[in-house]
């Protein structure tokens, strides 16, 4: 395949996806887990809150914002998405935003109520509260609207949240939850962004809805580079020759530099078991899966930090 390809996108999926594909291969895919009602409490305000990040060590320049993405096909954005806050927090005060209007896991995964699977139903959509999780992630609500992105950044280098009875907070690091169908969303702060993560399954699928997300990146976003996390696969070297298909077709045909974050192999009721315990890398830190998960956070702040 000529390298001048890469200047121009294919007419159809199909142009892509035979490329590195055989007809005949088999596609595992194990599905997302649904949603499932939560009896589950508001975090508690116990953990003290900064006011000024003057009060903090010194390390007060700019909020480093990632955004985990992934079509909407694909398992696992939550899962990665709260995983990858959480292992953030050892390197300072951490906000998740969660922006899926489909699937706002996110609040299920820390344990917080999440009322947005009836506002289909009910007609409410309304938004839940700015909340200070147990673990002491901060957790923003923007599945049912609520405004966009700009009001939680601002024009400063430092993101802030207000949090009902305890004040502005804050952060180091802030982590978008949201589907590549609602990028537009995003778009006031894509500038600002220092990493997308897009989260993919393995598979010709998972490589034809991989392959949309990237070109919606690239060409609604002007994205330029974006981390891979291949999650829910059978094994790692599963992960590796699925990232090596996406990381190739990106790169020829949208001129994308993509980064192979790692791969997630498969935890059978991992969904159910983050609802009632939390996220992996704090409920089961010595897991397989948070292992993998803390890796993966570890390579996209790396990149981060290496521009």
């Amino acid at each position: 395949m000529s390298e001048d390809t890469g200047k121009k996108s294919p007419k159809t999926l199909a142009d892509v996806s035979h490329l590195f594909f055989s007809g005949g291969e088999e596609q595992p895919h194990a599905p997302t887990a649904g949603p499932e009602s939560s009896s589950s409490h508001e975090g508690g305000t116990g953990t003290p809150l900064l006011t000024d990040p003057s009060e903090d060590s010194g390390r007060w320049h700019r909020t480093t914002l990632f955004v985990v993405t992934g079509a909407d096909g694909s398992p696992g954005k939550s899962t990665v998405a709260i995983n990858l806050a959480h292992a953030l927090m050892s390197r300072g005060r951490v906000g998740i935003v969660d922006a899926d209007p489909k699937l706002p896991n996110a609040r299920f995964y820390l344990g917080l109520p999440s009322w947005h699977y009836l506002s289909p139903v009910t007609g409410e959509g309304r938004s839940a509260p700015n909340t200070l999780s147990d673990s002491g992630l901060v957790v923003v609500d923007r599945a049912a609207g609520g405004g966009g992105p700009g009001n939680l950044v601002g024009s400063g280098g430092v993101a802030y949240v207000d949090i009902s009875g305890g004040g502005r907070v804050p952060l180091h690091h802030l982590v978008f939850d949201l589907p590549v169908t609602r990028a537009p969303w995003i778009a006031p702060v894509a500038g600002r962004v220092g990493l997308y993560v897009v989260v993919a399954r393995a598979g010709r699928a998972g490589f034809e809805e991989t392959y949309a997300a990237l070109s919606t990146l690239r060409t609604g976003l002007g994205i330029e580079r974006v981390g891979l996390v291949l999650n829910m696969v059978r094994s790692l070297s599963d992960a590796g020759e699925a990232a090596e298909k996406i990381e190739t077709a990106a790169r020829r045909l949208l001129s994308l530099d993509v980064r192979f974050l790692g791969g997630v192999v498969l935890q059978p009721r991992l969904g159910s078991e983050q609802r009632e315990r939390g996220a992996i890398v704090r409920s089961r830190p010595d897991a397989v899966a948070a292992l993998q998960l803390r890796e993966v956070s570890s390579r996209a702040l790396e990149i981060v930090v290496g521009q």
